[in-house]
């Protein structure tokens, strides 16, 4: 099983560190590391590929220009609905409705017709280049 520590996380990602440290203790929400979570002095967060994946995915939402608290929003809604990990999701359909309600999909014909904003998140990519940057790092 690969571990990824907070700093590797977004070296991978190509983030900046106060952007992902928001977002891991929780401004303006929390994204948890499914391995392990640090307790006490000296200990460290453990995120697993797929917490990366995540990460990835809020990154990308953010440099499509949305609010931290909409990515906060459809990052709990695509853990909701793919428990398992977006290891098996190619594309990801997001749509915003009139009441700030986003709905998340595989398949862009499931949409309703009278969304207001629309986002197409090529995950297959996204991996591709995580998995990439994942080898590099690992190799030194």
């Amino acid at each position: 099983m690969q571990t990824f520590e907070f700093r590797e996380m977004i070296r991978v990602l190509g983030m900046s560190a106060a952007t992902g440290k928001n977002w891991t203790v929780g401004r303006p929400f929390k994204l948890e590391p499914s391995i392990r979570t640090a307790t006490g002095h000296g200990s460290r967060n453990l995120y697993s590929v797929e917490d990366v994946y995540v990460m990835g995915l809020a990154h990308e939402l953010n440099k499509a220009g949305m609010a931290a608290n909409a990515i906060g929003k459809v990052v709990g809604a695509v853990r909701a609905k793919f428990p398992s990990g977006l290891a098996s999701v190619d594309i990801l359909y997001i749509s915003c409705g009139g009441k700030l309600t986003y709905r998340i999909e595989t398949r862009e014909d499931r949409l309703p017709a009278d969304t207001m904003v629309r986002l197409a998140i090529d995950m297959r990519r996204l991996r591709d280049r995580v998995d990439r940057e994942v080898g590099r790092l690992r190799r030194g």
